[in-house]
């Protein structure tokens, strides 16, 4: 036990260049089970100019140092986090790379001292051996999660002294931990958000200016939702991720004439399930065609109203030279205030 707390200590240290202090942990209500098959270690990182700021963890380190699996560790640490409101990290020694590959995909931090530790609150994902930081290149494009984080957020909008977590900036999407870190990276990068007070791993955020402004300065990193889009032989009936989209969605939205064949919109992840079912039949046959499905990066921002919400919707029909869909545009920003400050 003690060689193993400095090695955690070692390891921590050298790599991340964080004064590491561990201790252990006691009085937490958890089940004996647990207890019994874990030695609990609060860990605390010291950051900052005096080590003014500590970020702290509670390590659960196996007695008998067997891997249990990815969905019995998932339980035992689920056990463990309603005790404590601390970020919950599994340490071993020994993890094969398909156990530390395993331990990933199940979102579950870890540490294996020497070799790799897995901290997304940390906006660390160091892997199979110590990396050396590198600058990131500039920004080109947000990611599609990026993307409809800051478009669903800049539609419930905030006021200048806003606080949000990096929950509060996912806003209900499911992505997993390590996409919202990348998601909170770019935003940084962008100045979209700026980073506020925190508390331990809670790391809070504001917005650096008004949405109207937020949009304007970010709006050149924005592309089009539409990955694809592909002909149907029938008309869907939207909800359950199905949504209207393209010119059928802005004609809903505008006085511009909606298409004979009505557009649909929805992710990959839906329209696979969909392809699956036999709801409908991709067709090449201009005859068999009685509808189109464009396949989005992001669900609906407006998945309550089955569709496509405005500034994707401009976004994905911005570069259609016909007249009257970008007469249909100019009218469609009107119907936001941010929307309109690109002009």
């Amino acid at each position: 036990m003690p060689v193993l707390l400095d090695d955690i200590k070692g390891y921590l240290e050298s790599t991340v260049g964080l004064e590491a202090h561990l201790q252990a942990a006691s009085g937490l209500k958890i089940p004996f089970h647990i207890k019994d098959a874990y030695k609990l270690v609060y860990l605390v990182l010291m950051v900052g100019p005096k080590a003014k700021q500590k970020l702290p963890m509670l390590l659960l380190l196996p007695v008998e140092n067997k891997y249990p699996g990815a969905v019995t560790l998932g339980k035992h640490i689920a056990q463990v986090q309603k005790a404590t409101d601390k970020v919950v990290v599994y340490v071993c020694q020994s993890l094969s790379v398909p156990e530390r590959r395993s331990l990933i995909a199940n979102n579950i931090n870890f540490i294996q001292p020497g070799y790799q530790m897995f901290i997304p609150e940390l906006a660390m994902d160091l892997r199979e051996s110590v990396r050396t930081r590198r600058n990131e290149k500039d920004v080109s494009t947000l990611l599609p999660a990026a993307q409809a984080m800051v478009l669903a957020r800049l539609y419930e909008g905030w006021d200048s002294d806003t606080i949000f977590n990096s929950n509060d900036i996912m806003n209900g999407f499911k992505y997993s931990r390590v996409t919202l870190a990348k998601v909170i990276d770019q935003m940084l990068k962008l100045g979209i958000v700026h980073p506020a007070q925190s508390q331990g791993f809670k790391n809070c955020y504001s917005f650096g200016a008004p949405p109207a402004e937020v949009f304007k300065n970010v709006r050149r990193f924005m592309r089009s939702p539409v990955k694809r889009k592909v002909a149907i032989d029938r008309v869907l009936h939207t909800g359950n991720g199905v949504f209207l989209a393209g010119e059928t969605a802005l004609a809903k939205c505008t006085m511009l004439a909606g298409p004979v064949q009505p557009i649909f919109g929805m992710t990959k992840k839906q329209f696979d399930t969909l392809v699956e079912e036999q709801a409908f039949k991709v067709t090449d046959s201009v005859d068999e065609t009685r509808a189109w499905v464009e396949i989005w990066a992001y669900r609906s921002l407006k998945e309550g109203k089955n569709i496509a919400d405005e500034a994707s919707l401009l976004l994905s029909l911005e570069n259609i030279p016909d007249e009257r869909v970008q007469l249909a545009l100019d009218e469609l920003k009107e119907a936001v205030a941010w929307l309109k400050s690109e002009d």
